[in-house]
């Protein structure tokens, strides 16, 4: 006749091994110790305090060129496009973004203010782009035909999928002059866009 230990083996579907319960432990311990030892393979290093200071972006002393893009000047998409780290998208007639912290590591983060009633025209990326309002109420639209949307209160995000034309636009109820703010993140380090219009 099998001992109890053994007809548990045979019958617990949870346990296909038929492995005790220290078994089970024992193998959990080594797994968790051959990842962290895999976890330390990881390369580290250290920095000094001034390469990390170059990393360092104020919102004070942020710049932007008010003709970033095509339309960066135009009536309804007048707006500040504040390059902080990447070395910016690449765009048909876009100027010099003045990246504050001009590194190529896989992203590219910007701020964008803009008045009530402003955003970009419609355009596309190769890669992802994540909205995250800060300042004001945005709309994000999608679309050939930009004919969906949705609206962002502060810290709500929004995530645009690669190749989906896309456009935002303060849609604040605050005064026509206070500018609203907008954080956006695109994939890789020289994304690319295109305007539809």
């Amino acid at each position: 006749m099998p001992s109890f230990k053994e007809s548990v083996k045979s019958i617990d579907p949870a346990n296909p091994q038929g492995e005790t319960r220290r078994e089970r432990s024992a193998a959990y311990r080594y797994h968790l110790s051959v990842t962290i030892q895999q976890r330390k393979q990881m390369k580290s290093r250290e920095a000094t305090r001034a390469e990390v200071e170059k990393r360092v972006a104020r919102f004070k002393n942020l710049v932007f060129p008010p003709e970033r893009y095509p339309d960066s000047k135009l009536p309804g998409h007048e707006r500040r496009n504040y390059l902080v780290i990447g070395t910016g998208l690449v765009v048909e007639g876009g100027k010099d973004p003045l990246s504050a912290i001009p590194i190529n590591e896989g992203f590219t983060m910007s701020y964008v203010e803009a008045k009530p009633g402003n955003g970009p025209k419609l355009h596309n990326h190769d890669t992802n782009e994540t909205f995250i309002a800060i300042k004001g109420r945005w709309r994000v639209i999608w679309g050939s035909k930009a004919d969906q949307h949705v609206d962002l209160d502060p810290l709500d995000v929004c995530s645009m999928p690669p190749g989906v034309p896309r456009r935002f636009i303060n849609i604040s109820d605050g005064t026509k002059e206070e500018m609203g703010l907008l954080m956006t993140v695109q994939a890789g380090d020289q994304p690319k866009a295109e305007f539809l219009e």
